[in-house]
């Protein structure tokens, strides 16, 4: 039975993309050797997954010197956008208070992160 289509990347193909963001556009070469060694898979495989987010429209490639090679086209800002507010309806209603509580409650966050955090409900409050 096919798994039912997640909104998104998948975790593998959220890797890919970090990689790519990370060292800019790749071979398939360079992806692997990239990628962590935990978990490493078969070179094959990665020209798999990246043939599947060509098809969604994630990457891109060009071809160099026989070569594909491929770049995201989804942005980091876009895909943390998109993934916040799907978590947000589906899993805290909505509430922007329940995710930012359970976040904080539920990780190490740094000194800084937190004046950040105080920036930020500043500069909203001086907005509305």
């Amino acid at each position: 039975m096919a798994r039912p289509p997640q909104p998104g990347p998948t975790k593998r193909e959220l890797l890919l993309l970090k990689l790519l963001w990370e060292h800019g556009p790749l071979t398939v070469r360079e992806i692997h050797e990239h990628f962590p060694n935990r978990n490493k898979p078969a070179y094959t495989s990665l020209q798999t997954n990246l043939q599947g987010m060509l098809e969604k429209g994630y990457i891109a490639s060009n071809t160099k010197d026989r070569a594909h090679v491929y770049k995201a086209v989804l942005t980091r800002e876009k895909i943390e956008k998109e993934t916040i507010k799907d978590v947000l309806e589906r899993v805290f209603d909505g509430s922007a208070l329940r995710l930012i509580t359970t976040a904080l409650v539920n990780s190490k966050t740094s000194q800084e992160e937190i004046e950040e955090l105080q920036a930020l409900i500043e500069a909203r409050e001086k907005r509305d």
